[in-house]
């Protein structure tokens, strides 16, 4: 838990310093765009760019989850709330405007329209393999967990019936030897 609210403060700390990463990124494919140059010129650019916007969202995805659930002891921002949400709210869309400008860019300036629905197919493709993936490493994890809970519950179960079956035995050995006693008495009372 320490080690996931850490990497989360990390992230959202990081997040700003990634969209800075991403808008200079975003100027030279913009200055390689109006250079007339193609899209494989400024694949370096594009890649850090991708990257960066890539980390800046996953940071504000994360300030979101901690805004909705803030875990215990993380230490405090000494930013208000509304610096932050204003922050994040502005990174979140001028994010949005670099999406579509770089497909107008590569449309129109690039001269390549197909190319850059091909990349964002191929990437939500990725996307969603891998959170296909992790929800399927967590069913299995919950269903391993799930066997070991319906296994001690066996457990516990098998011995409860061994003690049943014990002080059933003991109630019904006493009343037989019981029996045997007051009948060996013969009425000596």
């Amino acid at each position: 838990m320490i080690v996931e609210i850490a990497t989360a403060i990390s992230l959202i700390k990081g997040a700003k310093q990634a969209f800075d990463v991403a808008k200079e990124a975003f100027d030279e494919i913009k200055e390689c765009a109006e250079a007339g140059k193609s899209a494989h010129d400024s694949l370096s650019a594009l890649t850090s760019f991708f990257s960066a916007a890539g980390k800046a969202e996953e940071g504000i995805a994360k300030a979101k989850e901690l805004q909705e659930n803030p875990p215990e002891n993380v230490p405090e921002d000494n930013r208000s709330d509304y610096e932050i949400v204003i922050d994040m709210m502005v990174a979140e869309r001028q994010l949005k405007q670099f999406y579509v400008e770089l497909r107008e860019m590569f449309t129109y300036q690039f001269q390549e329209p197909g190319l850059y629905q091909e990349f964002m197919d191929r990437l939500n493709k990725l996307r969603d393999g891998r959170r296909q993936a992790e929800t399927e490493r967590r069913l299995h994890q919950k269903a391993i967990e799930m066997q070991a809970r319906r296994k001690k519950q066996q457990q516990l179960e098998i011995a409860f019936h061994v003690v049943a079956g014990v002080v059933i035995t003991a109630i019904i050995v006493a009343f037989a030897w019981a029996m045997v006693w007051m009948f060996g008495q013969k009425g000596a009372f």
